[in-house]
C-alpha cells in the first residue's frame, strides 16, 4: 500500500470535497458537483453532493457534450464566473433543448448555477449547483452570497496553487516532461489510489490509466507508483 503523502503535492480531491462543504453549508441546495478542469477545459475528477449516482451516470454517458454550461464553451470567457442556466435557456425555449427538456426535466431540475474557478485568468476547476425545488429561487441576496462564496474559493485555490509545495510539484513535472494528463495521474497516485478510482475520477477507461503510468514510469525510470511517491517524497526534503 502507497503512503499518503498529502503534503507533497496540492491534492485535487481535497479542492472539491472543501468547495462542496462550503457551498452545501452555506446556501440551499439540492445537489451539487465539483471538478477539476484539464488543458482543454474538460471535466476530470468529480465529486457529487447529494446527487443520486445513477443522475451522474446518465449525465457523463449521454448529457455532457449536450450541457450549455460544459466548461470548454466557456474556457476562454474570462468575464464568466457565475452562469445560471435560466438565463442561457429560458424556461420557453427549454422543449427545444434536448439537454434541458431530456436530462434536466427528467430529474426534475428546474435551474442550474455553474462556477468557474480561475487562477491567472485560466480556468482550473468548476462546480454545479443543481436545484429542484420548483419555489426554491435565488434571488439577489442569495446570489450576493454565491459571488462572495466564489471570490473566496477562487481566492483559495489560487494561494493553493502558489504555495511552495505546489510549485515544488510545478517544477517536478517541468523537469520530467509530464504532460498535463500525466501530472493529474502522478496527483492522484500520490493520494495512495489505487488504478480503478484513478480510472473513474478522470472519466477513462482502466487501460488508458496503465497507459499513462507506463510513461510516466518510462520518464521517471522507475518501475512502479511506490516509487513515484518515494521520489516525491524525497524531493519534498
Amino acid at each position: 500500500m502507497i503512503a499518503h503523502h498529502s503534503s507533497v503535492t496540492a491534492n485535487p480531491l481535497q479542492f472539491q470535497h472543501e468547495c462542496l462543504n462550503l457551498l452545501g453549508n452555506m446556501l440551499d441546495v439540492s445537489c451539487a458537483v465539483a471538478y477539476i478542469v484539464d488543458e482543454t477545459a474538460k471535466p476530470i475528477c468529480y465529486e457529487t453532493y447529494q446527487m443520486h449516482p445513477a443522475m451522474h451516470r446518465d449525465y457523463m454517458k449521454s448529457y455532457q457534450r449536450l450541457d450549455p454550461l460544459y466548461p470548454g464553451h466557456f474556457q476562454t470567457e474570462k468575464e464568466a464566473s457565475i452562469v445560471r442556466m435560466n438565463d442561457l435557456v429560458p424556461f420557453h425555449q427549454r422543449r427545444d433543448n434536448a439537454y434541458c427538456k431530456d436530462f434536466l426535466e427528467a430529474w426534475q431540475v428546474k435551474d442550474n448555477i455553474e462556477l468557474f474557478f480561475r487562477v491567472d485568468g485560466q480556468l482550473k476547476a468548476g462546480a454545479s449547483i443543481l436545484i429542484n425545488n420548483p419555489e426554491q429561487q435565488y434571488l439577489a441576496g442569495e446570489m450576493k452570497k454565491l459571488e462572495s462564496l466564489h471570490r473566496f474559493i477562487e481566492f483559495s485555490l489560487e494561494q493553493s496553487m502558489q504555495a511552495p509545495r505546489h510549485l515544488q510539484f510545478d517544477q517536478f513535472c517541468k523537469e520530467y516532461l509530464l504532460t498535463a494528463k500525466e501530472r493529474m495521474v502522478t496527483e492522484l497516485v500520490v493520494q495512495g489510489l489505487a488504478n480503478k478510482k484513478i480510472a473513474q475520477l478522470l472519466c477513462c477507461g482502466l487501460a488508458t490509466v496503465k497507459t499513462h503510468l507506463q510513461h510516466i514510469f518510462a520518464k521517471l525510470s522507475v518501475n512502479s507508483k511506490a516509487e513515484v511517491v518515494s521520489m516525491l517524497y524525497m524531493m519534498k526534503h
